[in-house]
């Protein structure tokens, strides 16, 4: 019986349809099953256009998803099939409708067959007696005499009793070795079979009620213990919900609260250093409220106690990651300059440390030695971070795209650990750092709905209202002639072009691509903007539609806040050589493409070039406002204290906007050729909320827009399952 199926071929690649494999370049790729059925509709419609609506009835039938499903298959497909979205040799995007497979595609036929064998045996039968003439030929015997046929027939019969008693004991040898290389089988099976997946059951539980963004540090068993934000305050709340309780701290300039000691007795907390973006370390008894700081008048980025609650490691601005006794004796180094290492945790037994590096979970021992990546090859999901074990080691959970995955790190004898992370939770919450509970059954974290409200701020009433419907969308951006609008919807990360009273959308991009500050040219065709989810790259793209294209398709630096000079020829933008170095300013002619780098511009970030070309205003150390004469080549600073995020220009260039957040949160506006800062607007009632936890822009009226938060931030309790 044949068992037809289909092989196809294109490029390097070879999809086996009856095997449910994908091969190339001779290397099986594993990809999950609802993505290869999606490439299996493709390939067998080749140059055909599919529908978004096709696939999903074709793969997902009647199960309640959404288009991100497909988006995210497609998207895994471009991954393991080398493809560039913006350059397709395989699959092709027709945005908002579907997709094409548009390469060339060999397609043979693949059979299994499975063949019955059969044989026959032949011999003597019972009693002959054949012998061969000398010439070969077979001749019967001669008869025997009587006496010879009694004695061969007594002989006969005592051999076949030996025989059948042989054969006896042969079967019961055979069968019992049988039992035993099966049960030996079994045994190993057994013992070798991967252990049982770990999984999340039941509902998610809510603990908190307030919907207030939180970011949850600790447990000491009983309570857990998180940041209330905007602004900080340090809070608590039962393990089984109730009432949240503030807890004072006597800290001056409190900046948050940074991790809490195994026994439940010690907090860590960060407090801000005045004029800087720099904080001290504090330890803090609960019982009698002891005081003392750590980290002596310098600055720390993260910080966490060892398991035995007698250490602290923590990591500096400089990428430095020192350990130190608990009373702030001690210190040493265990390494210098990694980068800029965040979201420190100690195992269980106190022997290694790993923490978060450049979207990358990364381990080193206690001593500082044997540093490397914790999962070197696994790309499934963007954006690895905040990991912490279970009580007795046994998982790691951190966070990968603002989902909770494990890292089942289980023994046993001659058993495995499943290779990949196992993904816990899916659906439109967004998790932060998650706390296991101390018997290591249950996860806490923080979830948020995310969700915006763009408002507009009218200047009669002094109140923000909900502009273009309230959409949630940031990233705001008009044409030259006010006729035309971009925005990028939150949280999908989409770029839109629609007319100036958002009606008549057009889709411009689609994930994994997050736009950020798109900018029209002057002249109404292009629009730039950079990725934040691919290290900053910037592109270009028609304001009509199509693919985007890179801004420097020969330079695989970061290019940030890319502006259009205003005659159109020219984009300055931000760059920097690594994460550790500080970023410049380069500018970039369009029609030769030759780049320069403006004079004096170290350490400088997010360009903005002013309508009449006259000014050049960007950020600086600490977020400082500073800005560059074009005439004559220099740079003055403007705003020296506090933060300047988001510097907008007015239409006629007589000022600079731009969002001011913490204790002073507003917005604020001054002259490019300095003077006193204005508060345009008091923000201290609002919670705003983007990609990056804010935005800020001006209409063409140069109106203030943000984007309000009116999505939920609460704490929940996932049971995790351990077989």
């Amino acid at each position: 019986m044949a068992i037809k199926a289909s092989i196809f071929r294109f490029g390097d690649v070879e999809v086996r349809e009856r095997e449910f494999s994908l091969i190339k370049s001779g290397e099986a790729l594993p990809v999950e099953p609802k993505a290869f059925r999606v490439l299996l509709i493709l390939l067998r419609n080749p140059q055909k256009l599919i529908t978004k609506e096709e696939l999903l009835n074709a793969v997902w039938g009647d199960a309640a998803v959404t288009e991100n499903s497909l988006t995210r298959s497609i998207a895994l497909l471009r991954r393991l099939l080398g493809d560039d979205t913006h350059n397709p040799r395989f699959i092709e995007t027709v945005a908002t409708v579907g997709y094409r497979f548009v390469g060339k595609v060999q397609v043979s036929e693949d059979s299994a067959e499975n063949l019955d064998a059969t044989g026959r045996g032949n011999g003597l039968n019972e009693g002959d007696y054949i012998k061969t003439s000398a010439n070969g030929e077979h001749a019967a015997a001669a008869p025997n005499p009587p006496e010879q046929i009694d004695k061969w027939a007594g002989e006969k019969k005592s051999i076949a009793k030996q025989i059948e008693r042989r054969s006896r004991l042969g079967k019961w040898v055979l069968a019992f070795a049988t039992l035993l290389v099966a049960g030996l089988a079994v045994t190993i099976w057994y013992l070798r079979r991967p252990l049982p997946p770990l999984r999340v059951t039941g509902d998610y539980v809510q603990i908190t009620h307030d919907g207030q963004r939180k970011n949850l540090v600790g447990t000491d068993g009983s309570r857990l213990y998180f940041n209330h934000l905007s602004p900080t305050s340090m809070a608590q709340v039962g393990v089984t919900g109730g009432a949240i309780a503030q807890i004072p701290v006597a800290i001056p300039n409190f900046a948050g609260l940074v991790d809490v000691s195994p026994d439940g007795s010690s907090f860590l907390i960060g407090s801000a250093i005045e004029g800087t973006l720099g904080a001290e370390l504090w330890s803090v008894r609960m019982l009698g409220g002891s005081v003392r700081r750590l980290v002596d008048a310098a600055s720390f980025d993260d910080a966490a106690f060892s398991p035995d609650g007698n250490s602290v490691a923590y990591s500096t601005p400089q990428g430095d990651i020192y350990v130190f006794r608990s009373d702030g004796t001690g210190a040493h180094k265990l390494t210098t300059r990694v980068g800029l290492p965040s979201f420190l945790t100690w195992s269980p037994d106190g022997s290694a440390i790993r923490f978060t590096l450049d979207n990358f979970l990364w381990e080193m021992s206690s001593t500082g030695s044997n540093l490397h990546r914790v999962l070197p090859v696994w790309s499934a999901s963007p954006g690895q971070c905040c990991g912490r074990w279970t009580a007795d080691g046994k998982v790691f959970v951190f966070l990968s795209g603002r989902q909770i995955w494990a890292i089942d790190e289980r023994r046993g004898l001659l058993r495995h650990s499943p290779t990949e992370p196992i993904r816990l939770t899916s659906g439109p919450i967004r998790w932060s750092r998650p706390v296991a509970s101390k018997d290591g059954r249950k996860i806490f974290a923080a979830g948020t709905t995310l969700r915006g409200e763009l408002s507009r701020f009218d200047s009669p009433s002094k109140q923000f209202r909900p502009f273009l419907g309230g959409i949630s969308a940031e990233s705001v951006s008009f044409s030259e002639d006010g006729r035309f609008i971009t925005y990028v919807s939150f949280p999908e990360g989409i770029l839109w072009k629609a007319n100036r009273d958002g009606s008549s959308p057009l889709q411009l991009t689609e994930p994994p691509i997050y736009p950020m500050n798109p900018r029209w040219s002057p002249d109404g065709t292009q629009i730039v903007y950079s990725d934040v989810f691919a290290n900053s790259v910037s592109y270009v793209v028609s304001s009509t539609g199509g693919g985007p294209r890179r801004l420097l398709p020969a330079d695989n630096g970061e290019q940030g806040d890319p502006n259009w000079s205003p005659d159109g020829r020219k984009v300055v933008f931000s760059t920097r050589e690594s994460r550790t170095a500080k970023p410049e300013l380069r500018v970039i002619d369009i029609a030769s493409g030759r780049i320069t780098t403006m004079p004096g511009s170290a350490g400088a970030w997010s360009p903005r070039w002013s309508p009449d070309g006259r000014y050049i205003a960007a950020l600086g150390p600490n977020s400082s406002l500073q800005i560059f004469d074009v005439e004559t080549q220099r740079w003055s600073p403007l705003v020296a204290k506090g933060s300047s995020n988001f510097p907008t220009w007015t239409r006629d260039s007589r000022f600079i906007y731009f969002l001011r957040i913490g204790s002073d949160q507003g917005v604020f506006r001054i002259r490019p050729t300095g003077g006193e800062e204005e508060r345009v607007t008091d923000l201290k009632e609002m919670h705003l909320t983007g990609y990056f936890d804010l935005w800020f822009g001006l209409d063409p009226t140069d109106a203030p827009l943000l984007l309000r938060d009116i999505g939920s931030d609460d704490i929940y309790v996932l049971t995790l399952e351990e077989k």
